[in-house]
């Protein structure tokens, strides 16, 4: 799986045909010298290695023969992110300890080694093959394309090249006409070969054993959970101060309040110095809890506990500030930490939205696909929203990345800004 996901993403890129053709012929000529040169040193160091094996100074030549396509798959993957446009990585693990002996130790046990070799020999065959088909088609639709001017070269004034033979004008022309068509066959037969070729080196070349890359895979996995679990926790910790703040702080200020109330009736005929600063405290009173009230909202609104995802995102519509059309197609309630992270996404967006774009409204949508979220929110603003320029894009994408979720942005300068959102979820 690790071996397949890996080919996916270095070769998901390039769609078959989709190549320039100069790039395809280019990635399979060179493929020839590639091979020519490495049969030519592996024959030379495997004829003086038999030849002077007894010797003892053979051994490191045949040694050098057997690992020699771990230069070859070097040079293979270099002219793949020619051919892709995309690094191939390579599927050796770097090397525990120094020194030449530890390198060889481990190059040797690697799966990946051998695989290379095996790789090495076929593109020896196939490069061949490749070099002949390209050169071979070229040569024979460029000819066709010229046979009028070729007649006026010839003797007698015929022109012969493989099956065509043109004796007339008109031939010539007709021999024209066929070369345009084998050159659109030669350009279509080439750009999907040297897909093809790529694809088998590509999957060849970055195969990993058992060993290293599953390490590497499982840290990468060990990773990934351990972020899972600390989100977790911190929406956890949210939700628990968000109840001590509504069940201790907000109560208290609620009761101060009502008392402040009672003083200011008692000092209604009183001492109007005293009555000011009661009102005055009241005042303030009230004003901090109006403040917290909206800082306990903002950490974890109680409509999302409650009444789930669907309203909370009506309700965060509501109290926008810009004209806000929401619409919301839910079901079913998705996991509780995926819509945590929904909400703040929307509520994260909402807020770049109101501070940067200068937008008259917004369209707000959510929709459930198979077993995923998709959160839209688009606005008819100035556009030219960057994710480097410390808008906040970031922090949403790590965020929906701790679910294997996407955020594509999409704001060209003048506008419209869409803000397109996915995020799997268990059905």
């Amino acid at each position: 799986m690790a071996d397949r996901q890996r080919y996916e993403a270095v070769y998901g890129r390039l769609r078959i045909g989709s190549a320039r053709p100069a790039r395809s012929v280019l990635y399979l000529v060179c493929g020839f010298p590639v091979g020519l040169v490495w049969l030519i040193c592996c024959a030379v160091l495997l004829v003086l290695g038999l030849a002077t094996v007894l010797f003892l100074v053979g051994i490191p030549l045949i040694a050098a023969v057997l690992l020699s396509g771990i230069p070859l798959g070097a040079v293979e993957r270099a002219r793949l992110r020619m051919f892709t446009g995309t690094a191939v990585p390579s599927p050796h693990a770097p090397v525990s300890g120094g020194g030449p002996r530890a390198w060889l130790r481990q190059r040797a046990t690697e799966r990946a080694t051998w695989w290379e070799l095996a790789y090495a020999v076929v593109h020896c065959a196939l490069s061949v093959c490749d070099f002949v088909l390209v050169t071979g088609s070229l040569t024979l639709s460029l000819a066709l394309l010229a046979a009028p001017l070729l007649r006026r070269f010839t003797p007698d004034g015929q022109v012969r090249m493989a099956v065509f033979q043109a004796h007339s004008d008109a031939q010539a022309v007709l021999l024209v006409l066929c070369g345009a068509v084998l050159l659109a066959l030669t350009y279509l037969t080439l750009t999907r070969y040297a897909a093809a070729r790529a694809r088998l080196a590509t999957r060849v070349l970055t195969r990993r054993d058992g060993g290293a890359g599953a390490d590497h895979d499982e840290r990468i996995g060990q990773l990934v959970r351990s972020r899972a679990r600390i989100l977790d926790a911190y929406d956890a910790e949210r939700r628990r101060i968000e109840r001590d703040l509504h069940d201790g702080a907000q109560q208290r200020l609620t009761g101060l309040i009502m008392t402040l109330g009672l003083a200011q009736l008692e000092l209604a005929g009183g001492d109007a110095a005293a009555r000011e600063l009661v009102d005055k405290a009241a005042g303030e009173a009230r004003t901090t809890l109006r403040e917290l009230r909206e800082l306990v909202h903002g950490i974890y609104p109680a409509t999302l506990t409650d009444r789930g995802l669907s309203a909370a995102l009506a309700e965060l519509a509501e109290d926008a500030v810009l004209p806000v059309e929401a619409e919301v197609e839910l079901a079913e309630r998705p996991p509780e930490a995926v819509e945590a992270a929904t909400y703040f996404v929307a509520c994260e967006a909402m807020t770049n939205v109101t501070k940067h774009s200068a937008a008259t409204e917004v369209r707000l949508s959510l929709r459930r696909t198979g077993t995923g979220l998709v959160l839209e929110v688009r606005d008819n603003g100035v556009g030219g929203a960057d994710a480097e320029s410390g808008t906040g894009l970031l922090g949403l994408a790590d965020r929906v990345a701790v679910f294997g979720g996407t955020v594509h942005l999409s704001s060209p300068v003048g506008g419209p800004t869409l803000l397109h959102v996915e995020i799997p979820c268990g059905s």
